[in-house]
């Protein structure tokens, strides 16, 4: 072994060998850089030098593991039981997506067809809907990462409604009410049925007449749930007032404030923001993040502040379920955020900054880490995301 003098030792250096104080202890590992409590301890100790086989190097960045604890290990904690049961819920949410569409399709085509229908089924599909929100408080989470195929007015009105019961609950509605909210959104686009497909499926702008055609079909609507499927009152207004505004700039009719039902109100925030993350004809899909604030400034005119406030509360700036890339390189899912400071929430790390799935689950707290922050919001194509594989590997790193 070569012999390096003591007063020689730079702090920060390291080499590819382990230094040695002598044969039988070590000062540094391999690759370890040399702190300025190093040199001082054997500078205290009288040591003169020390010695390594090895070659000066680049050392190795060591990562220094955060023990959260107080309210931050509280959050985790929270996220982590959370997270176990968004990802066991996927496939009840795959099912509802698909099932749900299938009874939507068929509800939607007899009533088109002014026949007598009996809407249980759609009911019932409420009901799962709501013990899903219940069961699984980020199962929506799913929702960014579904392929809804063809029938996307159909998936579209059972997203809605998925958001609708998370909003409901964030409002603390009963359970019947929930229900019966969810019951009406997806309900509320049957009056599109009597429109002709020309109209419905237009990739460009429409035309004078042709907008006329569009704004009827709340009335539609709610003539059809009124007289052939014969529900309620207050879930058949959800379908005559889901496209007015809180301003009373909307259609059909511009009733404003208040004088639109309490459905009405929250379908018309959820009918939006799932709007915005679907591909249209004339626009790609919207990142959550973009969505989010396209809502907010809609939210100015278009929908009740206080329903606006909650549903904010409960999905966040930074959408909780949604991608984005920190300063330190590595990219993580938002999972949990608090009020007061929404840009700063709890991140789940999938990818480190060298780009590795760590070997045990990770987050960052940027409320109580300062030093990192969002740098942008990402698609999942553009991050190296995969939802399924993820949380199939976020079960094994929980076990």
């Amino acid at each position: 072994m070569k012999k390096i003098a003591v007063n020689e030792l730079v702090t920060g250096t390291a080499y590819d060998k382990p230094v040695y104080i002598d044969r039988e202890n070590m000062l540094v590992d391999a690759y370890e850089a040399l702190k300025d409590s190093d040199i001082e301890r054997l500078k205290k100790w009288n040591i003169k030098e020390v010695e390594t086989d090895g070659n000066l190097a680049t050392p190795k960045i060591i990562e220094k593991e955060i023990i959260p604890e107080g309210p931050e290990k509280i959050d985790i904690d929270k996220a982590v039981a959370e997270l176990r049961k968004a990802a066991q819920a996927r496939e009840k949410v795959q099912s509802l997506i698909a099932n749900g569409s299938k009874i939507i399709t068929e509800a939607y085509e007899v009533l088109a067809a002014e026949k007598p229908y009996q809407i249980s089924t759609v009911r019932n599909l409420a009901e799962d809907i709501v013990n899903l929100s219940m069961d699984s408080p980020l199962a929506f989470i799913s929702l960014y990462y579904q392929d809804y195929g063809a029938n996307t007015l159909y998936s579209h009105l059972v997203q809605a409604a998925i958001f609708g019961a998370y909003l409901g609950n964030a409002l603390e509605l009963s359970v019947p009410k929930s229900i019966e909210l969810c019951f009406s959104i997806l309900l509320m686009d049957v009056g599109m049925m009597q429109l002709s497909a020309s109209i419905r499926m237009k990739e460009g702008k429409l035309n004078e007449f042709e907008k006329s055609q569009l704004q009827a079909h709340p009335l539609h609507g709610y003539q059809l749930l009124t007289q052939f499927a014969k529900v309620k009152n207050s879930v058949a207004m959800v379908a005559l007032q889901h496209q007015e505004h809180f301003d009373g700039s909307g259609y059909p009719r511009h009733t404003k404030g208040e004088d639109i039902t309490e459905y009405a109100r929250i379908a018309i925030i959820v009918d939006s923001y799932s709007a915005l993350l679907e591909d249209k004809a004339y626009r790609k899909k919207k990142l959550p993040y973009a969505a989010m604030k396209e809502l907010l400034a809609f939210g100015l005119y278009r929908y009740d502040p206080n329903y606006m406030k909650h549903f904010l509360y409960k999905f966040s700036i930074y959408p909780v379920g949604s991608l984005v890339e920190l300063s330190d390189k590595s990219f993580g899912m938002v999972v949990r955020s608090g009020h007061e400071k929404p840009m700063r929430p709890l991140v789940y790390i999938y990818r480190d900054s060298r780009g590795n799935s760590p070997e045990k689950m990770k987050f960052v707290h940027l409320l109580y880490q300062p030093e990192i922050y969002i740098m942008n919001p990402v698609l999942p194509e553009n991050a190296n995301f995969d939802y399924n594989a993820e949380a199939d590997l976020l079960l094994k790193k929980i076990q």
